[in-house]
């Protein structure tokens, strides 16, 4: 079983507000059950999935037949010059291993806050909560996805607040800062890779005209680790430097483009250097067609599994989603990301000797769903996800495959 799930920073304010607030329970409007645009709603989800390698390992592979549930709760509070949301998603899975049984439970929390105190300035707050077993991808700093190596049972929680002022009708200055904490429950792995990650973020916005936006911005960045190793070579932090560009070709076609460069020190002397780049190109089709494309490349603290040998990673990663609607109740989504890393920042060994090498891995992840719509409160579903890891050194990253498909039938209100 999991770790007792723990309440977030913002749930508190969230639950008060749902009781306690006359005005916000009568700005709640009154619409249809399984509207996705309703104030609140609640979805079951239950079905069975064939997965054919329970625990992503290179050997010693458990398949077969598993039972899927889960458990959506979501809510959204629009007052006066403030908007707060929360969703709340429960997730089991049955069995965890084929011969002792058990469950693997996953909650997910996302509460998030807006506030304009006046019209050039507007806050938010967006908190992110997650207890479950780690997954294979993750999103990095630069909102790319960066290989995670599978570690079991794990307590993410992320907090994210941002303050943008309008200093004139083009020019607009904003700070942004970013904490996040990684606990696991496994000891070994609790020891080595519990840590806190930080960042605050400064840019200055310049709006050309009203479809492009220009940007130079900074970012500094820190990671401090429980158990920091052998003189604090785990310890970094970072420094990130960038230029931005948003547009708006059309209303159909927006792209996106950050590039610059980071330099990371880690608290034992070692250096490590990267181009920061990020590049997104969306485009919508139809009312809920769309194509997206993101490419980036970041240096981050290294995956899990990897952090006793080496401190960072430099990814270049890929990823592309389609979502098209194929009638008014048939549609489906289909989503491919690759990732390359290659770790840098070597730590000494036991032997307090180097291994002057530079460990790589290659992921790629793929899913595939089709959904049918019986009612606005009945569908069902079916989904295929694909995942693949190759390791250049197999005493560090332990390569897989792994193939998951399953059914599934929601009910929403």
């Amino acid at each position: 079983m999991n770790p007792s799930w723990r309440g977030s920073i913002l749930t508190r304010w969230l639950l008060l507000l749902l009781v306690a607030t006359p005005v916000c329970r009568a700005a709640w409007d009154v619409s249809l059950p399984g509207e996705p645009n309703r104030s609140w709603g609640v979805a079951v989800t239950t079905g069975a999935q064939y997965d054919d390698n329970w625990n992503g390992t290179q050997f010693n592979r458990q398949s077969g037949f598993q039972y899927t549930s889960d458990l959506t709760l979501r809510a959204k509070i629009p007052w006066e010059r403030s908007l707060l949301s929360g969703q709340y998603d429960y997730g089991l899975v049955y069995p965890r291993d084929d011969r002792l049984g058990g469950v693997n439970q996953t909650h997910t929390l996302n509460i998030s806050g807006n506030y304009s105190p006046n019209p050039r300035l507007l806050l938010s707050l967006n908190e992110n909560l997650v207890d479950s077993l780690q997954p294979q991808l993750v999103q990095g700093p630069s909102g790319a996805p960066t290989t995670i190596i599978q570690a079991g049972t794990y307590l993410y929680d992320q907090v994210v607040g941002n303050a943008s002022y309008s200093l004139t009708p083009r020019w607009t200055a904003s700070i942004s800062g970013n904490w996040d904490i990684w606990r696991y429950e496994e000891t070994a792995v609790a020891t080595n890779n519990d840590h806190e990650d930080y960042s605050v973020t400064l840019s200055a916005l310049y709006s050309v005209d009203p479809r492009t936006i220009l940007g130079v911005n900074y970012q500094y960045a820190g990671d401090v680790y429980t158990n920091p190793g052998f003189k604090n070579g785990m310890n970094a932090y970072s420094n990130t430097g960038y230029l931005s560009l948003t547009h708006q070709f059309n209303p159909r076609l927006a792209l996106v483009l950050n590039g610059g460069y980071t330099v990371r020190n880690a608290e034992d002397g070692t250096t490590s250097t990267s181009p920061s780049a990020y590049g997104s190109l969306i485009y919508n089709y139809g009312p809920m067609d769309s194509i997206s494309l993101v490419a980036a490349e970041s240096l981050s603290s290294a995956s899990v599994g990897i952090t006793r040998s080496f401190t960072a990673q430099q990814t270049l990663s890929f990823d592309l989603q389609v979502n098209h609607r194929f009638t008014a109740r048939l549609h489906t989504v289909v989503e491919a990301t690759y990732a390359d890393s290659t770790f840098t920042a070597e730590l000494l060994n036991q032997h307090l000797q180097f291994q002057n090498a530079t460990p790589s891995d290659d992921a790629l992840t793929a899913r595939w769903g089709i959904s049918y719509d019986f009612r606005i409160w009945l569908s069902a579903g079916l989904d295929y996800y694909y995942t693949r890891l190759v390791s250049s050194n197999v005493n560090l990253v332990q390569p897989y495959s792994r193939d998951q498909i399953g059914v599934r039938l929601t009910l929403a209100y």
